[in-house]
């Protein structure tokens, strides 16, 4: 009686690699699926920020590196090993050291952006968070001036065509209103946590050319637009 195929879904992590080796691209996919989060998550908390990119070179290298697999462990841990050895490389790329000695060297000891990287990344998410309760002018001003890295006339003119003086103006007191969100959060869930990300953007504001001044707020007219 000849056997019925299971279907991939059905599979287990080493058939599924074998075949993905093999050239199975729908197993490679359903890998990819099962173990993205878990890879994801490692890289994160190492790391601190988006990683997308490492977890794709994770997958690629299990192929490359398929020689080594043979079944002497599990799927998973296989997996985990090239993760860091891709790990290992990220790091030794963003020091400019390719001497490095994992033995002996922390994340804290690759320097301050390294060690911080999470910290800040959680603090983003509070600014985020508090920033959908300004004033939205005021919050757009700041999303495509911090987070867009748009320039102030750029600015300017994505909110309609407002002058530098005018795009200062709703920077400042959109940052200002940041500040009470993030202090009232902070006041709710009991903590006081950092605000460097918000005090170096306090710090960033874009200056004002000579002789121009900052408009009062009922100066700066509410532009609207029909699309």
């Amino acid at each position: 009686m000849m056997s019925v195929p299971r279907e991939p879904t059905t599979q287990g992590d080493e058939e599924l690699f074998e075949r993905w080796a093999a050239g199975d691209a729908r197993a490679g996919h359903l890998l990819f699926k099962r173990h993205f989060d878990a890879v994801l998550r490692f890289f994160r908390r190492q790391l601190g920020d988006d990683a997308s990119d490492l977890v794709q070179n994770t997958f690629l290298g299990c192929v490359k590196a398929r020689g080594r697999f043979a079944q002497r462990a599990s799927f998973r841990t296989y997996l985990f090993a090239i993760a860091r050895f891709q790990l290992y490389k990220e790091l030794r790329r963003r020091a400019s050291r390719q001497d490095l000695d994992f033995r002996v060297t922390s994340v804290a000891d690759l320097g301050p952006s390294l060690s911080r990287a999470l910290g800040e990344r959680q603090e983003l998410a509070q600014l985020v968070e508090a920033l959908g309760q300004v004033a939205l002018e005021q919050q757009l001003a700041i999303y495509f001036y911090y987070l867009e890295d748009m320039t102030a006339p750029e600015v300017g003119v994505a909110l309609g065509g407002l002058g530098v003086p005018a795009v200062r103006s709703r920077l400042r007191r959109g940052l200002e209103a940041l500040r009470r969100g993030v202090a009232e959060l902070q006041k709710r869930r009991g903590g006081d946590g950092s605000l460097a990300t918000l005090e170096r953007w306090e710090a960033s504001l874009p200056a004002l050319a000579a002789g121009e001044r900052e408009p009062a707020e009922h100066e700066i007219p509410a532009v609207e637009q029909e699309l």
